[in-house]
């Protein structure tokens, strides 16, 4: 586990030179590590990604920076949760929950992002009138969620979460009895591949809210796969990973409906100027009804999608 990126911890929070927002790294680690050694090989990766953006952060606001910081901590969260299950260590879930909270704290400024940049941008629904007044709440919002981000990652809560989860992954705790690696890797892939189907019966219904679901069930199960790569033929990992981040993507525009809704509903409960009320009120209303009316189309597609992608046999599994 010679790996320089484990200095990155120590060296981001000297704020030396330029820094750049970090995407995530393929897991580097060799296939005959012990179970145990490739956790904390996980949380050392995942904890790069999250020092890395953190610094990029304090130098001022990068919007890619805070999307790269919350992937780095949905990683983490992944990384806790399966191997959490498969140790058996349940006292790994009071870690999960911190990193929520955390991850909360600067997912507002994230959502405004996206509604500004991109969902605002693009005025799909073709109404202009009350886009300004829109916009320029949406703009103060964002301002206001910002300054909650700076906040969050100078606060204690950030740094003792960083230092725990790197106490965690240079300790020598026992956590685990068996040492094979690719039998733990195909169990924990396994639970993660059950659950993507469980939620794949359920979002047949077409409900907004089990479609959801199920992208989230697909993104960890994405991002289990990443972790165990190196165990397994790079062609055929490639292949399902390019399935998978596929559906993914396209479930990620029903993500963009629920931005919309809470969003323009935060917006809306902010007092305007009663110039303003009937233009915003417009814009608003225009914007959440284009959206809305675009989630059957979504969801039949994005089924359609799944069921293609539940053919494709996972790499982990061996061939009889």
């Amino acid at each position: 586990m010679d790996d320089p990126r484990v200095d990155v911890h120590s060296l981001t929070r000297r704020n030396l030179g330029p820094i750049k927002p970090v995407k995530a790294q393929p897991t580097h680690w060799a296939p005959s590590l012990h179970p145990e050694d490739a956790f904390r090989a996980t949380l050392l990766d995942c904890l790069a990604q999250i020092t890395a953006n953190a610094a990029a952060l304090r130098n001022g606001r990068s919007v890619e920076g805070l999307h790269q910081l919350r992937v780095a901590f949905r990683r983490l969260d992944t990384a806790l949760d399966a191997f959490g299950r498969e140790f058996a260590q349940d006292w790994l879930e009071e870690l999960r929950g911190r990193g929520k909270i955390l991850t909360g704290r600067f997912s507002t400024a994230r959502d405004l992002d996206v509604f500004v940049e991109k969902l605002v941008a693009e005025a799909k629904w073709g109404v202009r009138e009350g886009l300004p007044q829109l916009k320029e709440r949406a703009e103060s919002a964002r301002d206001i969620a910002w300054e909650g981000v700076g906040t969050c990652i100078a606060n204690a809560d950030f740094e003792r979460f960083i230092d725990d989860v790197a106490a965690l992954a240079s300790s020598q705790l026992p956590l685990s009895r068996d040492k094979r690696m690719s039998r733990a890797a195909e169990r924990m892939l396994d639970r993660q591949c059950r659950r993507v189907k469980k939620r794949g019966k359920q979002a047949g219904s077409g409900r907004e809210g089990d479609l959801h679901r199920l992208r989230i069930g697909l993104k960890k199960l994405r991002y289990t796969c990443e972790f165990f790569a190196p165990l397994y033929s790079k062609k055929k990992v490639g292949r399902y990973l390019k399935k998978l981040r596929g559906l993914q993507n396209h479930l990620g525009d029903l993500n963009d409906v629920a931005n919309v809704r809470s969003v323009v509903h935060g917006l809306l409960k902010e007092k305007t100027r009663k110039d303003d009320v009937g233009a915003l009120s417009y814009a608003a209303g225009a914007m959440v009804g284009w959206y809305g009316a675009q989630v059957p189309s979504i969801g039949k597609q994005a089924l359609k999608r799944y069921r293609r992608f539940k053919k494709v046999k996972p790499f982990w599994v061996s061939r009889k």
